[in-house]
């Protein structure tokens, strides 16, 4: 008999259970599992593609600003295990170093902008928009062909993309062109610094870096000699140092024994 009585409350006991999880699923079940949403603005395709595309921007930026703005590590001096390029180099002894890249915002500019078509990361970024637009209701077009360029600004990496969007929902049309995706990167005013550097060492012999953070406060400048008279320069942003520069020079070397 008790035996009995106590499988039935049992069941009573499990069914309250049964009827209170359901009852919880029901009011919380939204709360905790949400409908996945957009990672970016939807309703700015700038602002969408922008985010898109500086996560790759910003990986390949990491990658060569430690290299001087290159990919190749040739014509470097090995420091703290990563090559360091010469961006001013001499091999005679005696004589100033020669700037081994006058033109180093313009090769870094186009450097990025082929890594950029070599990844399809625009054209890419751009479709992940306009299918996310759908899935939001919108009506869109797009370009098939996007061009664009990469433009190193103060503080700034530049991706103007050359592209009409076009966008309807509610009978509220909306086109977009001339779109500037962008990443906050001082790599334009960490390349003007190293060029003032380069063209003090080559007239002066031997550049300052406190005279020069006195003046330009964004920047730190570390500089280290080499048992061979090199010099490397590691530049860091005040604010933030993983943004970093380094490059070396070896200017006016000077023959075995003399250091």
């Amino acid at each position: 008999m008790y035996s009995k009585r106590g499988q039935v409350t049992l069941f009573v006991i499990i069914a309250i259970i049964i009827v209170a999880l359901v009852l919880l699923g029901i009011f919380l079940g939204p709360k905790i599992f949400k409908p996945k949403s957009e990672p970016f603005d939807i309703s700015n395709p700038d602002v969408y593609i922008s985010s898109c595309i500086q996560d790759p921007l910003k990986e390949k930026v990491e990658e060569i600003s430690p290299q001087s703005g290159y990919e190749e590590t040739e014509n470097c001096i090995v420091y703290e295990g990563k090559c360091r390029r010469y961006l001013c180099y001499q091999s005679q002894y005696y004589a100033a170093c020669i700037n081994q890249e006058p033109q180093l915002q313009q090769y870094v500019e186009n450097l990025l902008k082929k890594y950029l078509e070599r990844t399809n990361t625009v054209s890419r970024c751009i479709t992940n928009f306009v299918e996310a637009a759908k899935r939001k209701g919108y009506e869109v077009q797009a370009c098939q062909n996007p061009t664009f360029s990469v433009n190193l600004t103060e503080r700034f990496v530049l991706v103007p993309i050359n592209c009409k969007i076009t966008m309807n929902k509610d009978n509220q049309p909306k086109t977009y062109e001339n779109l500037i995706p962008s990443l906050q990167w001082p790599l334009y005013d960490f390349i003007e610094a190293s060029q003032q550097i380069i063209d003090d060492e080559i007239t002066n012999k031997d550049f300052d870096p406190m005279s020069y953070m006195i003046n330009h406060y964004w920047v730190e400048i570390q500089k280290y000699s080499t048992s061979n008279g090199d010099e490397i320069f590691v530049l860091t942003e005040r604010n933030n140092p993983e943004h970093e520069f380094t490059f070396a020079i070896r200017n006016y070397p000077l023959p075995p024994g003399i250091l």
